[in-house]
């Protein structure tokens, strides 16, 4: 038994006593103020059961109104595991695709090997101008070094000729002797002994060496005379 049928029980009752009420009060005293009374208050409680019962069946209409939502059951899509085979033409672009991959590994192997050769070779020359610079620092420091041997007084590239004083503590040079001549710290040229002159100076003649229009070294008086290092 729900809501409902207790509150149509109750308004059916409510009706029967106050029908029942009115009809002893109207025929023992139609005037009678305290039968009127409660024949009033039953109308007065008839009509809140009935607004009670309006209430309830609104509810219910709505609650009948309104569906019920399930959530949706989505169906699995299946997967197709099969694979399909490969065409013709999509194997030949296949093909070609590796044909140009191998074609730029082997340009790409032999861009390697050229840059290895290229790297070795630049080694190669870094190490040759390396020593050709520590040999030319050391042929400086050995000019810049050496012990002079002599003094040049005179010069003349008309006959290729040098006459030089020679220092203290310079030895005796014999005919055919070469020396060097220095000027700071670079060897200007070259020089042959021909004779010691009565003077005690050395007459000498200019080696040739192809560096000026006339091929004979530029030396100067002034310049300084120095053992020939390289022989």
């Amino acid at each position: 038994m729900n809501t409902s049928n207790i509150l149509l029980g109750t308004t059916t009752l409510l009706l029967v006593v106050g029908f029942a009420l009115s009809m002893g009060g109207f025929t023992k005293n139609r005037e009678n103020s305290a039968s009127q009374d409660e024949l009033a208050e039953l109308k007065e409680e008839i009509a809140k059961i009935k607004a009670e019962e309006r209430v309830i069946e609104l509810n219910r209409l709505r609650t009948a109104a309104t569906p019920y939502r399930s959530t949706p059951v989505i169906p699995a899509v299946p997967i197709n595991t099969d694979v399909e085979p490969v065409s013709e033409d999509m194997k030949r672009v296949i093909e070609a695709q590796q044909e140009q991959i191998a074609d730029l590994q082997g340009k790409n192997d032999e861009l390697a090997i050229s840059k290895a050769a290229v790297e070795k070779e630049n080694e190669k020359v870094f190490e040759e101008k390396t020593e050709a610079k520590k040999e030319q620092n050391m042929a400086a420091f050995r000019v810049k070094n050496a012990l002079a041997m002599g003094t040049v007084t005179t010069a003349n590239k008309d006959n290729a000729l040098v006459i030089f004083t020679p220092s203290p503590s310079a030895t005796n040079f014999q005919p055919g002797k070469i020396l060097a001549v220095r000027r700071n710290t670079g060897i200007i040229g070259t020089i042959r002994i021909d004779r010691l002159a009565e003077t005690g100076e050395y007459v000498a003649t200019m080696r040739p060496h192809g560096y000026s229009p006339d091929g004979y070294p530029d030396i100067q008086p002034g310049d300084t005379v120095i053992i020939n290092h390289e022989g």
